[in-house]
């Protein structure tokens, strides 16, 4: 449930808006003067069955709470979240924002970490003493093009080079040591370089702006890798290397695969692997996973091959399961009943490298097996049968019990009911105890310990095919975000069926209408469709949040033939509007019984006017899509007729 809906549940929109119009009651609704226009004869209509409200009068607009709440108070849509949210005691996430002087300060910090950045890399290109880190990196295989896109540098096997180059540009010590580059002796006699003799990556933010550096030794020594320290700008469990680089191929391909070195990623990109991104030998962090849930929700792990790989892969599907948001899903049981199912709202695939390779190496050698390598990652649930299980003896009680306390709770938390059918039958032939008994073993333990009653299907159910389904303002609002450019024209073709443009009238939920206001006026500042993530970052976390799911959509569409797009837009903008019209009708007819029942002459005459001209323009509608479908079903058939005649 979204934050949104659940501040519409705690609240009741008669009782908020009565606080702004005294209402009445009229059968099932409530009406009073619409506080948007002068008026003598009440027009404004509360539906708490419905949780709306419109004028029947001068304005003729209408909405959910939000939107009252919004032109009554004269609010953005985060103010008002802000304000009802308060009223309805839903706590929000706080904006991340920085005082002026904290983030001028965080600024100089970001400045100084560029300038030893720019240093690093020119260092690499030009000095002497960097021909034997030149010579690693080729060795590696790595082209100009990649150390230049990523800024590869090198830092001089010198106690203060660094500090030196800094300070005579004139950054302050004190700064310079608080940006994590130098460290103060032991004796507190001055400051020598952090960083010396290594290969330098630098480490940005989603941004692009740089936040601190990784440093590999040439040569024998420890540690092999050092990072920077902690500091107001880094913190190398809330970062992830290469994502400034990756983040538009994982918004592309719907897809973030996750490695555990520098190198693996600078050799996925080199060879047109964009979506990989690091997480710099640390499992994954919830901090790191809120950073990729912007763009993706989808993830495939590649980690190495080996018992540490194994052990982080572990610790970081743990954090997701406990971090990543979840999605209540209805699901319709053979008795005709509702169950509403907790899923994780994300899928999480494993890749399983060879032994004694790392992802650097995979793709040097062939890049077109890591492609098949990631095609076929493995269902995280086919993962944990292999690791959980792999030290135990199924031989043994022992062993199968606690096969079962490890997968059991896994099991539980499988939404869709054929695969958790399939898992069952998995274990219960590992384990070789019958399914019905093992199920209601799982269920029994799982329950106590968690102290709730779980969820899902008993084995004996019949599997239901499950899937989202979204309703049809969604997919206007999808389509349009998805082919901004196709707008313009669509309008124009609405105007020629006296229709107007699309707005915010046509959808219902209060944050679709603040994303698409709030696009429109992006784009119209000189933001480009194809830098979407640029217009999300500007979004409140609540608009984000809906953003993903509205993307989402579009990726469990079949893609659309260029040619058909505009087509597809119109015929969903005109059924949506056919749709709100019989909508507004319905609720109409109620009204006007209601006033006739109650002798209200002038409501029932201004009802029927509003009836009359509703189902004008419904019928005007209703004969444009019938136009197109004939016109439709007749390109189609003079198409199959070139064809057989080619």
């Amino acid at each position: 449930m979204s934050v949104v809906d659940e501040i519409k549940e705690r609240l009741d929109i008669v009782e908020v808006i009565q606080a702004y119009v005294p209402l009445k009651k009229a059968g099932r609704n409530y009406k009073g003067l619409c506080p948007f226009h002068t008026e003598k004869t009440p027009s404004f209509v509360v539906f708490p069955e419905t949780g709306t409200w419109h004028c029947f009068g001068a304005c003729g607009t209408g909405g959910d709470l939000f939107t009252f709440i919004m032109k009554r108070e004269n609010l953005g849509f985060g103010e008002a979240l802000a304000m009802l949210a308060q009223r309805a005691g839903v706590e929000l996430e706080p904006r991340r924002s920085q005082s002026p002087e904290l983030e001028k300060r965080l600024d100089l910090l970001r400045e100084i970490n560029q300038a030893a950045a720019v240093y690093f890399h020119h260092l690499l290109l030009h000095s002497d003493e960097a021909a034997r880190a030149r010579a690693y990196l080729e060795k590696r295989g790595l082209q100009p093009e990649t150390i230049d896109r990523f800024q590869v540098g090198y830092a001089l096997d010198q106690w203060d080079a660094l500090l030196r180059y800094l300070t005579g540009k004139g950054y302050a010590v004190a700064d310079v040591a608080e940006a994590g580059l130098i460290i103060e002796r032991e004796d507190r006699s001055g400051y020598y370089d952090r960083f010396r003799g290594r290969v330098i990556f630098p480490i940005r933010d989603p941004q692009g702006r740089t936040l601190g550096f990784g440093a590999r030794i040439l040569g024998e020594g420890t540690p092999k890798y050092l990072n920077s320290p902690q500091t107001p700008l880094f913190d190398k469990g809330s970062v992830l290397f290469g994502l400034d680089q990756a983040k538009a191929a994982i918004r592309s391909t719907g897809q973030a695969v996750l490695v555990e070195g520098y190198m693996d990623v600078l050799t996925a990109h080199q060879h047109g692997i964009q979506n990989v991104v690091a997480q710099m030998g640390t499992a994954l962090t919830e901090a790191q996973l809120a950073l990729l849930k912007r763009y993706t929700r989808r993830f495939v792990l590649a980690l190495d091959a080996d018992l540490a790989g194994d052990q982080a892969t572990l610790r970081g599907l743990e954090v997701a399961r406990q971090t990543m948001d979840r999605e209540v899903v209805p699901v319709p049981t053979p008795q005709g009943l509702i169950r509403f199912e907790d899923r994780l709202a994300a899928e999480i695939r494993i890749v399983s490298l060879p032994a004694g390779y790392d992802p650097d190496l995979l793709i040097r050698e062939s890049p077109t097996r890591w492609d098949q390598l990631i095609a076929q990652a493995r269902p995280v649930m086919d993962y944990y049968f292999d690791v959980l299980t792999a030290d135990l003896d199924l031989s043994t009680a022992k062993g199968k019990a606690e096969a079962v306390r490890l997968l059991g709770p896994l099991l539980i938390e499988i939404g869709d009911s054929v695969q958790r059918t399939h898992y069952l039958q998995q274990l219960a032939r590992m384990v070789q105890v019958d399914e019905r008994t093992l199920w209601q073993q799982i269920r029994r333990v799982v329950g106590k310990s968690t102290g709730t009653r779980t969820t899902g299907p008993r084995p004996t159910e019949k599997p239901v095919e499950e899937k989202l389904v979204f309703r049809l303002d969604e997919h206007c609002l999808s389509l349009v975000l998805a082919h901004p450019e196709l707008l313009a024209q669509v309008n124009e073709a609405l105007q020629a069926w006296e229709e107007p443009p699309f707005g915010t009238d046509d959808l219902g939920r209060p944050e679709d209408q603040a994303i698409l206001n709030a696009w429109r006026d992006w784009l119209a500042q000189g933001g480009t469709p194809n830098a979407r993530g640029s217009f999300y970052d500007t979004l409140d976390e609540p608009l984000q949040q809906r953003v993903d799911l509205l993307f989402r959509i579009r990726e469990g569409q079949p893609p659309v033939p260029e040619i058909c797009r505009k087509d597809e837009v119109l015929d969903a903008i005109l059924q949506l509007r056919v749709r709100n019209l019989q909508r507004q009708n319905h609720e109409l007819r109620f009204l006007h019984e209601e006033a006739q029942a109650s002798g209200d002459r002038e409501a029932f005459r201004r009802y029927g006017q509003f009836n009359i001209a509703i189902t004008a323009r419904l019928r005007r509608l209703q004969r444009v899509i019938n136009d197109r479908s004939i016109s439709g079903r007749r390109q189609q058939y003079d198409r199959s007729i070139r064809m057989l005649s080619a």
